[in-house]
């Protein structure tokens, strides 16, 4: 098992009020204990903030196609990290990965079909 950070949902700072830090924290969660063939675990390197992101704070979004943050669950977004551990084929140790469908943790265990490697030379 594997003890990892990440950034969870606090409060939700309603339609016309501004985000602050306090709609947040921070805390520890385990991850594991085994990957499952097709999986791999990553070393979250880079998390994107983006305007949508302000819409998935609150219960109504205002968009359809965007689901709120659950109050007390991880966010999520973009994100980029270095393969630590793999079972799949197509991704091995330091590879240099990106999704759309990040969680905000230090480590994270993802599936091979939510990732894409990218070449870094």
């Amino acid at each position: 098992m594997l003890l990892v950070q990440r950034v969870v949902l606090n409060s939700r700072p309603g339609t016309d009020e501004e985000p602050v830090p306090g709609h947040f924290r921070v805390e520890e969660a385990i991850v594991g204990p085994f990957l499952k063939e097709g999986q791999v675990l990553v070393r979250t390197l880079f998390l994107s903030v983006d305007p949508y992101m302000r819409c998935r704070m609150n219960d109504d979004t205002g968009a359809e196609y965007l689901a709120p943050w659950g109050l007390s669950e991880c966010v999520d977004g973009g994100g980029v990290g270095v393969v630590e551990l793999s079972r799949c084929e197509s991704l091995s140790v330091d590879d240099m990965v990106t999704s759309f469908n990040w969680h905000w943790q230090t480590q994270c265990l993802m599936d091979e079909k939510l990732l894409q490697k990218f070449s870094t030379g």
